[in-house]
């Protein structure tokens, strides 16, 4: 039987569906047979690291470095994630979270031609299917969902969702007023966000909160990378660049250890973007061609610093996962994924790191919980068989229209199969755009290559 929806959460979802594209709302099919995970069988536990390199993990685990992702080996297994076509992480971490690959859900790069012909961000908007946070809340399931690529506008869940925007800012809300609530009557007391105010969570009452998170002890006990790193001559520029990816992880830590600490979502799916960010400028320094890259005075010298800092933020965010994983127990699933790895490009005079061959494609995948093997070193996932494995272990049925499936490595029951998910229109709040942070977005996205 399903899992009964909490008052607030039912509340939740009727304002995210009015306030939606307007289309009337026929619901997914249903999941013939399909019955909810019961209380206490286990949670899931999913987080990305973006452009983590499984060539330096392994070195890094040898040398004593790595002891959390260590352990989930131990306890589990471990492998490589695999994905299709261009390696651009809009398009994979949409895969992840659909199960669907790009000509299917729409997300097809960053950014598109907007008005003007300006740089527009892709958004939530553009995804034409729904993702396993939609499927799961419509089940009954609680859900957590933090810094997901393309999650902006947030959608309505059974749980908390906040969008990739958030670390570059807030959005303001206000409760509903009276001319709303004289519109929408079933609006009136639920808080809802002003119309020309696009919330970066849902819902909208958690918006504040986030500015509480921000500051505050820090995460873990590791040092920060990066301050004490020596600059490029620009003023600090990078150095500022670099300092502020490590608090953005942070803060998109410290936001999914409060959802889990107040609603224990069934799901949680955490996305933890620096790694990649810094490994495009630094990679140079651990690559074994970057050796031979740059000849001038101290270049040796600033090598080996960057190298030092680049592998303390591996150490930094194997203590992020560390976090994730208190409290989590052999019940649970616990998934750590990269969409690709890292290689050396660019001039010898300004070395980049990138991810354009095949060199560079695998990403990392590291698993435990029930049903997984032990020991095991060689897992092959497919980016399109995330949310299968994880709608069948949830004992759900996977949908013949999704271009993955379950990973056969896990046991995992027999749930059957539905045709489609689809027929419900996506909950997405408001119109998406947020100038401000879409702008630091795109400089961001500029200065990494990514953005002409």
């Amino acid at each position: 039987m399903r899992r009964a929806i909490p008052g607030w959460a039912a509340a939740a979802l009727l304002l995210g569906f009015l306030l939606a594209c307007g289309r009337e709302d026929t619901g997914p099919p249903e999941p013939a047979g399909a019955a909810a995970k019961p209380p206490g069988s286990g949670r899931v536990l999913v987080i990305a690291v973006d452009g983590a390199s499984g060539w330096l993990i392994e070195s890094m685990r040898s040398d004593g470095l790595l002891p959390n992702l260590d352990a989930i080996a131990r306890e589990g297994s471990s492998g490589v994630a695999r994905p299709t076509g261009f390696l651009l992480s809009p398009r994979i971490w949409t895969t992840v979270a659909t199960g669907k690959l790009p000509a299917k859900h729409g997300i097809e790069n960053w950014v598109k031609q907007g008005a003007g012909d300006q740089p527009e961000l892709y958004s939530s908007l553009d995804r034409k299917v729904r993702a396993v946070w939609n499927i799961l809340s419509d089940a009954g399931y609680s859900v957590g969902v933090v810094n997901w690529l393309m999650t902006q506008p947030t959608e309505a869940v059974n749980g908390v969702m906040v969008s990739d925007h958030a670390p570059m800012g807030q959005a303001g809300v206000a409760p509903a007023t009276a001319a709303v609530a004289r519109r929408k009557p079933e609006l009136a007391g639920l808080g809802a966000v002003r119309v020309e105010e696009v919330p970066f969570t849902f819902p909208a009452t958690w918006s504040p909160r986030l500015e509480a998170l921000r500051e505050g002890e820090p995460v873990v006990e590791v040092p920060k990378p990066f301050e004490e790193t020596p600059s490029w001559g620009d003023g600090g520029s990078i150095r500022k660049f670099l300092q502020r990816m490590v608090r953005n992880d942070e803060f998109v830590a410290r936001v999914a250890l409060e959802i889990d600490r107040e609603i224990h979502p069934d799901l949680l799916l955490v996305y933890l973007p620096g790694l990649d960010r810094v490994s495009h400028l630094l990679w140079y320094s651990v690559d074994p061609m970057g050796a031979n890259t740059g000849d001038e005075p101290g270049a040796g010298f600033a090598r080996g610093v960057h190298g030092k800092e680049l592998r303390l933020y591996y150490h930094y965010v194997d203590a992020l996962i560390g976090r994730f994983l208190e409290g989590r127990d052999e019940d649970d699933l616990v998934i750590v994924l990269s969409d690709h790895g890292f290689e050396l490009a660019g001039n010898e005079a300004q070395p980049m790191g990138t991810h354009v061959s095949h060199e560079a494609r695998d990403g990392i995948f590291y698993v435990k919980g029930r049903g997984v093997p032990r020991g095991r070193s060689d897992l092959l996932v497919r980016m399109a068989d995330v949310t299968p494995t994880i709608l069948a272990w949830m004992g759900l049925p996977t949908a013949s229209d999704m271009d993955g499936a379950p990973a056969g490595f896990i046991a995992l029951p027999d749930s059957g199969r539905v045709a489609s998910y689809e027929g419900a229109p996506k909950p997405a709040l408001g119109s998406g755009r947020r100038e401000e942070a879409e702008s630091r977005l795109i400089d961001d996205l500029k200065r990494l290559g990514y953005v002409e």
